[in-house]
């Protein structure tokens, strides 16, 4: 090739190329990959469920190389909503004639109820009911009304529109349900045991058989639970300002208060170590890792944590349009504690410091 031909490329270009390419080279992988697939990880006990495709795997752990089974779903474009001891819970569609289906099954698939479910009722439960925390049913809250009266047999003295939280024990098919005007949501920690929120502000957790255990008046407004952790005995509530309140799960007494500043809390997790995970979301989101206690910033930050694993970049894009923390989990406990972040393509894992060293991808 004769000089007049030659072209010549700046060292600054071919630096940046070979750097970009080395980039691309080095770029962590999702843990799960797949647009479509959902994960639900066990705080019991640290499995974790990866639902891509219609395969159900269930890990041992986040670190698993190989899944302990796997399951094929029926249906259409099945979705994984969470994993609470022996059981999962999943929505699919086009089964049976039914466009949308939920379904309760155990870790190695078996069934445990399917509904709509014309056996029970079109009143309980519903798309919004979830499994208890121990995973032996389903909770859900709902207006009471002259059919939900009549259902659940509610005594005529509470005022229509009150709030009730209801049960369903999958072993003997029972039902639970408790009214008030009181109630403003329910979480259920098993199908006989009941942490609810309190519109003008508090919680009271309620047992079956005993009654009220504990009762908590708050202030700010009507209270959300936002996240119950039982091996730590506490749970979060979001009141109506914006401010975390963690309670004792024992005796109802408050453990700490946490607030972002300048801006309300829209989420909240309660972490393995005791520390809660928040989310402010809007216009300038932004999540924060707090001490229980003082409330103040405790640890390694969720941006500086994902930037060390290479993921800035995808924390930023999911942190963008998040409006719950439902796309950022804790997996694992304690030291080897990390948190899985939901990608465009996949679910990224983000070992915490001092914790697991990170696992290789998964298909």
């Amino acid at each position: 090739m004769s000089a007049a031909k030659r072209r010549w490329v700046p060292w600054s270009v071919i630096g940046a190329a070979v750097a970009a390419a080395a980039s691309a080279q080095t770029a962590p992988a999702p843990r799960f990959s797949g647009v479509a697939t959902t994960v639900a990880v066990n705080r019991s006990n640290g499995m974790v469920a990866v639902l891509a495709g219609g395969t159900l795997a269930v890990y041992p752990s986040v670190s698993a190389a190989s899944p302990a089974s796997r399951i094929e779903l029926p249906g259409r474009d099945p979705r994984l909503l969470e994993f609470c001891g022996p059981n999962l819970r999943y929505v699919t569609h086009d089964v049976q004639g039914m466009a949308q289906v939920f379904v309760a099954i155990t870790a190695e698939g078996r069934e445990r109820l399917a509904w709509p479910n014309s056996g029970l009722s079109d009143l309980f439960p519903t798309a919004d009911s979830r499994l208890t925390r121990d995973g032996k049913g389903l909770y859900g809250f709902l207006p009471l009304d002259p059919a939900a009266r009549e259902y659940f047999g509610l005594p005529a003295d509470i005022p229509t529109g009150a709030g009730v939280a209801a049960t369903f024990r999958f072993a003997g098919e029972k039902l639970l349900a408790r009214a008030s005007s009181a109630f403003a949501g329910v979480v259920a920690l098993s199908p006989d045991d009941m942490i609810l929120a309190l519109g003008g502000g508090g919680l009271m957790r309620y047992r079956s058989p005993g009654g009220v255990a504990w009762k908590r008046e708050g202030s700010g407004g009507t209270w959300r639970i936002a996240d119950v952790d039982q091996a730590a005995g506490t749970v979060a509530a979001i009141d109506g300002a914006g401010t975390v309140t963690v309670t004792a799960l024992e005796s109802g007494e408050e453990r700490g208060r946490c607030a972002l500043s300048g801006a309300a809390v829209a989420d909240a997790r309660l972490l393995s170590d005791g520390r809660v995970l928040v989310l402010a979301a809007g216009p300038r989101p932004r999540a924060a890792i707090l001490d229980a206690g003082t409330g103040r910033p405790a640890g390694e930050q969720p941006a500086a944590l994902f930037a060390r694993h290479g993921l800035g970049s995808v924390y930023d894009a999911w942190l963008a349009k998040a409006s719950s923390l439902d796309g950022l989990v804790e997996a694992g406990s304690g030291a080897g504690a990390a948190l899985l972040l939901h990608g465009a393509d996949g679910w990224y894992l983000a070992p915490e410091s001092g914790g697991a060293t990170a696992s290789p991808p998964l298909p």
